[in-house]
């Protein structure tokens, strides 16, 4: 179906609008008011920003990225548009002594109206013991290395921004203070039904002291980087990706057996990143499910090994979809036979019936390190990459590389897990994890005696 763009009077948009692809489409049927889909950073320094300083900032790092100023529009098919600026400052500044990582969650468990506002919030929370930096984005916009790559540039200004310039933008007036523009309470919805149907279906994870409020929690945790290679037996390489992603496995099968539910084939969905350079192209990260078996997580060496085979082949692959397994392949098929005015109610209720069936255990994305996200006054301590993930899957384990630290942010829709709940599961992946990165020390210790 043909979309007309409508006429931006006067100077033509930075960037051409367009229409959603077809997995922008399907990502946008997955969107929920109760589990909006949303990624973002979280960084903690050693001391305090400037708040006019880090606008400025802001402003000229999204001026290089056109899906940092767009927005929808569209009665029944949406179209991207692409402003020369924001519609409203993204930016909010936080000193009433709350903690940066509530913020966060609200940031995270806010949906966003992307006709109104951009696809972009940010709240300074300005701490004693040091600032704190909530970077929030719609996941139909940016993916998680996009996104870094943005807070990497938005630091990058801010090293270069003189205090002329800050003073003559103070004089200016303006900024937000509180939270940005368009951050809605998180909503409270009754308790559903998933509680009864994860705890049976064991293919998720099994609740424990869930809320009956929407939501998500972050629960950060930080591991040692292995200082050596970890390689099974045959000399194959386990990457720290595919030790979260093993923990992962893992860790659910524990859970679920200390809890009386069940652990059968477990899926564990991987983004990989489709190579393609940010821009007004949105979300550049494919996906791939990795299963195991119950045989498979007896067996350490046997779960590794299992792991490793697929990440390699998926790292292969020539091309890899943007929404994995049979949801990718319908979604795909349905966007381009379902007539325009009629596919996205038509997807919303293909996701809504498909999705006890079709969804995962849970997520795992690994960013790397995340050496350009660089400041001298003040320091970085830590960066964590936060995900979403609505029920029945629940769980989105976020990873990042940051100095010497392996940060991790277990992100839990508040139908799934309490606060007690996702400390107690971060405790038994920390277990799983420094096991599976003692697989090749164990060899090597049964070879010598």
């Amino acid at each position: 179906m043909h979309v007309e763009v409508e006429s931006q009077g006067g100077s033509p948009a930075p960037a051409p609008d367009r229409v959603l692809t077809s997995s922008e489409q399907i990502l946008a049927a997955s969107d929920r008011t109760s589990a909006p889909l949303t990624c973002g950073l979280f960084v903690q320094t050693g001391g305090a920003l400037e708040v006019t300083r880090l606008r400025l900032a802001v402003r000229r790092a999204i001026g290089r990225h056109p899906m940092m100023r767009a927005s929808l529009y569209g009665a029944r098919q949406y179209a991207w548009r692409f402003a020369a600026l924001p519609s409203s400052d993204p930016v909010g500044q936080i000193g009433d002594g709350s903690d940066g990582w509530h913020v966060h969650e609200t940031m995270m468990s806010s949906p966003f109206d992307l006709r109104a506002h951009p696809p972009l919030r940010i709240a300074l929370v300005q701490r004693p013991d040091g600032d704190q930096l909530s970077v929030v984005a719609h996941h139909l916009a940016v993916d998680g290395m996009s996104l870094a790559a943005v807070v990497s540039e938005i630091f990058a200004e801010y090293r270069v921004t003189d205090a002329s310039t800050t003073a003559t933008a103070d004089r200016s007036g303006g900024g937000r203070v509180g939270l940005p523009a368009g951050v809605p309470s998180a909503p409270r919805s009754a308790g559903h039904g998933w509680t009864a149907f994860t705890h049976r279906s064991g293919r998720h994870i099994t609740p424990l002291d869930a809320s009956r409020t929407a939501g998500y929690g972050y629960h950060p945790m930080t591991l040692p980087v292995p200082d050596r290679r970890v390689t099974l037996p045959g000399g194959r390489r386990l990457t720290v990706n595919d030790l979260l992603v093993a923990a992962a496995h893992l860790t659910i099968d524990r859970w679920n057996r200390q809890r009386g539910g069940e652990a059968g084939t477990l899926r564990v969905r991987m983004p990989i990143s489709l190579g393609t350079m940010p821009g007004a192209s949105g979300n550049n990260t494919g996906q791939v499910l990795i299963v195991s078996e119950p045989a498979d997580r007896a067996d350490l060496i046997r779960l590794a090994g299992r792991i490793v085979d697929q990440t390699e082949r998926a790292k292969q692959a020539a091309a890899v979809p943007v929404i994995a397994g049979v949801a990718g392949r319908v979604g795909t098929a349905a966007t381009g036979r379902i007539p325009g005015p009629w596919r996205g109610s038509l997807l919303r209720l293909g996701v809504r019936t498909a999705r006890p069936l079709i969804t995962p255990a849970a997520a795992v994305s690994n960013l790397g390190p995340l050496a350009g996200i660089a400041s001298d006054s003040p320091t970085i301590s830590s960066v964590y990459f936060t995900g979403t993930a609505g029920m029945p899957q629940g769980l989105f384990i976020g990873a990042t590389r940051y100095g010497t630290g392996l940060h991790l942010a277990f992100g839990y829709h508040r139908h799934l897990f309490g606060r007690a709940a996702a400390a107690a599961f971060a405790q038994i992946f920390r277990t799983a994890f420094d096991e599976l990165a003692g697989i090749g020390h164990e060899t090597r210790q049964g070879r010598r005696c």
